[in-house]
């Protein structure tokens, strides 16, 4: 009997220690995800909207694409990952609730470890400054080297760099969080069918499926 539990208790464990290598490695490729659509997709998106959809609805262009970018991450990096986040109920995998601590836990240390520029100022202050204000002031670029001369002398590209590889993952790991919670306890892509199939019934009739 003993040797019985034994190798019941074994068999468990290796199923257990296999079920938290998946759960980690999953963990890793929704983190990877989260950074991916920050770096690629937010700063394509605020080119998109600036160049192409705020002109079709006839408001003119009236800042340059660092600028609209910078100024605009904290939506082009929450809607973006919360829509992807979504796609996480077909899965249901409880990781998704945990991706935000990462980028949580880099933005706090860069933020408590910021240091002021001068005696004057306050630590808080400098540090909400740099990884939280708005206010950005950034010309367009014309050519390659006016955007090397910017990137160089302007500091409110630093300003805003940073705020694009520190900060915008915190947003976006917890819309993705966020959406991937409430994907999987919903099921929202199971209840959006029937609500389709419903008002697709009431108005073409009953269906067979």
């Amino acid at each position: 009997m003993d040797a019985v539990a034994k190798q019941a208790l074994s068999q468990t464990t290796s199923v257990s220690n296999k079920a938290v290598g998946r759960q980690a490695l999953w963990f890793l490729v929704h983190l990877a995800l989260v950074y991916l659509l920050v770096t690629s997709l937010t700063p394509w998106l605020a080119g998109w909207v600036e160049g192409f959809l705020l002109p079709g609805l006839g408001r003119p262009k009236s800042s340059s694409q660092f600028q609209f970018l910078f100024s605009h991450l904290l939506v082009l990096s929450f809607v973006p990952a919360f829509v992807t986040g979504l796609v996480n109920v077909k899965f249901k995998q409880q990781v998704v609730a945990f991706v935000w601590v990462v980028p949580g836990v880099i933005l706090a240390y860069k933020f408590l470890w910021f240091p002021a520029p001068s005696v004057l100022q306050s630590h808080f202050t400098s540090a909400f400054h740099q990884y939280f204000a708005g206010g950005f002031l950034i010309p367009e670029y014309r050519d390659w080297q006016d955007f090397w001369s910017t990137m160089r002398s302007n500091t409110d590209v630093e300003r805003g760099m940073a705020q694009l590889h520190v900060t915008a993952p915190f947003y976006a790991g917890v819309a993705y969080s966020i959406a991937g919670w409430i994907g999987a306890r919903l099921d929202f892509r199971r209840k959006l069918t029937e609500k389709i199939d419903a008002l697709e019934d009431s108005r073409f009739g009953p269906r067979e499926r």
